[in-house]
């Protein structure tokens, strides 16, 4: 009976790709490096931030950025979302030879059209506000926790909040997914049906995931009481509505 429940209440690939694009907002962006005579077939690869908004990815790219260069001439790209791991986690994985999660896409990057550009920053601007009012808003025990978060585990809001203000100097690409895959914590990857696949929707908690996970670990009574309930809800539908950021077995 415990194997069938289990089962059941398993994330699926899908929901686990949803998840990581729903808590992350940091993301490396690969692009054909290209000249006046066309692509050279080299990649340019940095880091950029994201957000997905009503089930498409929007990437803030500084304004220096080659890749607002490299999309003029061909506008494939390929985009790394890795699960965010908290705190001492890392070191953990590394111990393990284990990499986190990641979710794989390929796709066109596209320039938004002038009058659809303002309409997008302040609609980012409205959904990160409202994260960042939430955590300010939230009772004294979840407000602790995020507090005990280390100084390198930032959220969403925090990291975003300095970026999409008038003094930054950034363009916001649209990023139409081709092709998806998941690729977990061994390497094996595992290819998403994007007919069926949905994008994350806004949630105010995946992207407080990382610091809920890392201030819990940063206390032996937090950690104890987190592992008590997930043995107690493992089989159960509860586990479902944690976060896939490590909840279910590495909280110790």
């Amino acid at each position: 009976m415990a194997m069938a429940k289990a089962k059941s209440t398993a994330l699926s690939v899908a929901e686990k790709c949803r998840n990581i694009l729903g808590a992350s907002w940091e993301a490396h962006l690969n692009t054909i490096k290209a000249d006046a005579k066309g692509s050279k077939g080299e990649i340019h690869t940095s880091r950029v931030h994201y957000m997905v908004q009503k089930g498409m990815p929007y990437l803030i790219v500084p304004e220096n950025d080659m890749h607002n260069i490299n999309i003029i001439i061909d506008e494939r790209g390929s985009l790394s979302v890795s699960s965010p791991v908290p705190g001492r986690l890392t070191s953990l994985l590394k111990s393990l030879n284990k990499f986190p999660p990641r979710v794989a896409m390929t796709g066109e990057i596209l320039r938004l059209k002038e009058t659809k550009v303002p309409v997008i920053t302040e609609s980012l601007k409205k959904a990160i506000l409202k994260e960042h009012k939430a955590a300010s808003e939230a009772t004294y025990g979840v407000s602790t926790v995020l507090s005990s978060a280390g100084a390198t585990c930032r959220s969403r809001s925090e990291g975003l909040l300095s970026l999409l203000n008038e003094e930054s100097s950034y363009n916001i690409l649209k990023f139409e997914i081709g092709s998806c895959v998941f690729i977990d914590s061994s390497g094996s990857s595992h290819n998403i049906d994007l007919d069926t696949f949905e994008p994350p929707n806004a949630d105010l908690l995946l992207p407080y995931s990382a610091k809920l996970i890392d201030g819990i670990n940063r206390n032996d009574a937090r950690r104890r009481a987190l592992i008590i309930f997930c043995f107690e809800y493992f089989d159960v539908t509860a586990r479902v509505r944690v976060p896939y950021i490590w909840t279910n077995c590495n909280v110790g």
